[in-house]
């Protein structure tokens, strides 16, 4: 083992980190080192002493030839959700850069779960290049990408890159979010093999004489980071309680639940719940039948303070409605806690403080 660490060590020193990288690098492994000697169960996903000397080589490996590590700090932590123990439960620190033309383009951070995972974007122009405030995307289109998670068929069904918003319009830097959501339970996201290329990054605005929107390409190129993992602290939360609820006026069972720090899952069945579109009236927000938009969860934390999960992700939905199916009644609820006017999630739960959750007033403890 210790020639290997000494091997490991050789390419560590031909990579460029500065001290916060290398502290947010230090930190991400105490995490997995932590969580390995938690013995928490089934909660959490281990790394052992192999597989943390794998990862550092891994590293390495990624940060050499056209990569290299670059003076960037963990977006999604610093633009997003703050140094809270949310993100320390759920995120990991990435660091992998390309450049193309002289404009680096580096995936900062990445914080995931089962259904979710976002990375952060640091785009880092020549020096002395001011990136005047405006809208930025990559691709002539939004989200023009290539992503692809090798072990799953249908691992992005939802995505896309989004400007975060730029604390300082004078210098030569922007930052993104991407984000994936795995909608079809083919797995968790973390420990995925991503592979990832992005195109031309270019400026947005709306010509009002013309009355069309404009997109000028500011770097034409090709940022291909070919492959990587998405390795991330499991702190999700799953229980099968089999406790009796009642919901759109009948009794029916909360047989799953999943809490994670980025979302909520509630699954309800039962065969009073067959057939609902018959009585379930279309007063969702979107027009459809309020099946699953009025049932209340709500989060209790140790210190007495409440988190209530709103906002429905277009991943929840029903089976069952339709009398003529034959399917199983069923519920399937997935809430975020928080998020902005544009959608982007802004709030990460610390899941290791809950000690219960009710749904539709029934309370179920977490302890």
């Amino acid at each position: 083992m210790r020639e290997n660490f000494e091997s490991y060590r050789g390419e560590l020193d031909r990579v460029r980190l500065t001290e916060e990288s290398k502290q947010a690098l230090v930190e991400s492994l105490k995490r997995q080192t932590a969580i390995d000697r938690s013995g928490n169960g089934s909660r959490r996903l281990t790394m052992g002493t192999g597989r943390i000397a794998a990862a550092a080589a891994a590293l390495c490996l990624l940060m050499t030839g056209a990569m290299a590590a670059v003076a960037a700090s963990p977006t999604l932590r610093d633009q997003m959700f703050g140094n809270s123990a949310g993100y320390e439960q759920s995120s990991a620190f990435i660091g992998k850069s390309v450049e193309q033309n002289g404009w680096t383009v580096t995936i900062t951070d990445c914080v995931g779960d089962d259904m979710d995972i976002y990375m952060g974007l640091e785009v880092t122009a020549p020096e002395g290049t001011i990136l005047a405030d405006g809208n930025y995307q990559f691709g002539t289109r939004p989200g023009d990408m290539d992503l692809t998670f090798l072990d799953m068929e249908n691992g992005c069904q939802n995505w896309g890159i989004r400007q975060l918003p730029d604390d300082d319009p004078s210098d030569n830097t922007l930052n993104f979010m991407l984000h994936s959501g795995n909608f079809l339970d083919e797995g968790s996201y973390n420990g995925q093999r991503i592979q990832l290329k992005i195109y031309d990054l270019c400026k947005v605005w709306f010509d009002t004489e013309r009355q069309e929107t404009v997109c000028v390409p500011v770097c034409s190129g090709v940022w291909d980071f070919g492959e990587m993992t998405a390795a991330f602290p499991d702190s999700t939360i799953r229980l099968e309680p089999n406790v009796p609820v009642t919901t759109l006026d009948v009794e029916a069972a909360i047989t799953e639940i999943t809490i994670s720090p980025i979302s909520v899952q509630v699954c309800i069945e039962g065969d009073s719940l067959k057939g609902h579109h018959d009585w379930v009236p279309k007063n969702a927000p979107d027009g459809y039948y309020g099946c699953i938009d009025y049932q209340e969860i709500i989060l209790y934390s140790e210190d007495g303070s409440t988190v209530t999960a709103d906002y429905l992700r277009p991943s929840s939905g029903c089976r069952g409605g339709e009398a003529d199916t034959g399917e199983e009644g069923q519920l399937l609820i997935r809430r975020t806690y928080s998020r902005s006017i544009n959608g982007i999630i802004t709030q990460l739960v610390d899941v290791d403080s809950l000690t219960a959750i009710s749904v539709c007033g029934v309370m179920i403890p977490l302890k």
